[in-house]
């Protein structure tokens, strides 16, 4: 691989450390923010909700955008204005302010999220899919540890301050690298992001499967991003800064993970590094059940549940590639993480709204639900497709 190839990878990997770090933010600080803002543990769904709305609406709208502007701006617009949102939610002084806020945050994530899973898709190899999800995790796990350090000084709004600063730090490194990308010219956009009614995406084989796989992954995901720090918070008594530290350990497993599926890309299959992070996934579910005399024990359940993770969104995403025909990808790939964010936007607060109801205790029991629901798809869109049957698959 030529040096200027290189270099522009290293700038894509750093530019999805951006997409990942105000992930897990809101999650992991949350038992403080709350009592700070006088709110109540269900109302973070609320802002689950308006963030995700608007990464729908901009993940949708994606192959609009990227026949109207080359990746690279979009990327550099994105990351500057979510950091920029960030520093304003570390100012604000009741909950409904920082609602306002979360607008560009998620039109920045979904932008974001689509051009360079498109680009990579398109550019580059399954290893360095699997590559760039892990930097999200990188920057999904800094986020927490940032958030724990700034509780650990009794404040969160440290947390917001530090993670923005940083992200406009990353959109001027972007800036900077323009003459790195790729020449996309007008034509080739047009040809690559052409209009293609949703009819004709749904009747492609396996493209249903696979749009309703990301909705139920990015849900059991976002259920650890954002819950998991409350559950072990409220069911085992820890305190504000050792509860964050369990989104930190499942972000960071989910890290470990997709740098452990890029070595081994050349040697398992993506479906087979589907088949088992779900299993690992379902496991942990099953553990959480359990007491266990040793606190310990805990972290290693949400590492865990972390691994299982990890090889499923970007392997799939690879898989866009190689089966769908090149015209039709970015729409697909659209429509995969506009009804993914979803999972996050509404089954993610939903189950906000349950644990409000009734209690947190049942959050095993939905991951294990989902999981075995997200298992009986992944079957289903194998068999579809027939990928099973394809050489490397």
């Amino acid at each position: 691989m030529k040096l200027k190839a290189i270099l522009l990878l290293a700038i894509i990997y750093i530019a999805f450390i951006a997409l990942g770090l105000p992930d897990a933010l809101l999650g992991s600080g949350w038992n403080m923010i709350r009592n700070d803002l006088r709110t109540s543990l269900g109302t973070l769904g609320f802002m689950t909700v308006t963030v995700y709305i608007f990464s729908i609406l901009s993940t949708f709208n994606a192959p609009r955008l990227l026949r109207w502007f080359e990746t690279k701006r979009i990327v550099f617009f994105s990351i500057l204005f979510t950091g920029i949102a960030l520093l304003a939610i570390s100012r604000i002084t009741n909950f409904y302010q920082m609602l306002f806020f979360a607008l560009p945050l998620g039109a920045g994530a979904g932008a974001i999220d689509v051009s360079l899973n498109h680009y990579l898709a398109s550019h580059y190899k399954a290893s360095h899919m699997n590559y760039l999800h892990s930097f999200y995790g990188i920057g999904v796990t800094t986020g927490p540890s940032i958030m724990a350090f700034a509780l650990n000084l009794n404040t969160w709004r440290l947390g917001y301050i530090i993670v923005g600063s940083i992200l406009i730090g990353i959109s001027f490194l972007v800036l900077i690298s323009f003459q790195l990308w790729k020449e996309e010219s007008q034509e080739n956009r047009d040809t690559s992001h052409a209009h293609i009614h949703l009819k004709d995406i749904l009747k492609t084989p396996g493209a249903i499967s696979s749009i309703f796989i990301f909705l139920i992954y990015v849900h059991i995901e976002s259920l650890g991003g954002v819950w998991i720090a409350s559950y072990f918070y409220i069911m085992k008594s820890l305190n504000y800064a050792q509860a964050a530290l369990f989104t930190t350990t499942f972000y960071l497993a989910l890290t470990i993970g997709r740098l452990t599926s890029g070595f081994v890309s050349n040697t398992l299959s993506p479906g087979i590094l589907i088949k088992i992070g779900s299993t690992l996934i379902l496991i942990s579910g099953f553990l959480m059940l359990f007491e266990f005399q040793y606190v310990w024990i805990y972290p290693m359940i949400v590492f865990l549940f972390g691994l299982g993770c990890a090889p499923i969104f970007p392997n799939m995403m690879f898989l866009n590639s190689r089966h769908f025909e090149p015209k039709k990808l970015s729409k697909i790939m659209s429509l995969q993480m506009g009804v993914g964010y979803m999972g996050f936007g509404l089954l993610t607060p939903l189950a906000g709204m349950v644990f409000d109801l009734s209690t947190i205790a049942l959050f095993p029991i939905i991951m294990i639900v989902m999981c075995a629901i997200l298992i009986a798809l992944q079957l289903r869109y194998f068999h579809s497709t027939e990928l099973q049957k394809k050489p490397g698959f």
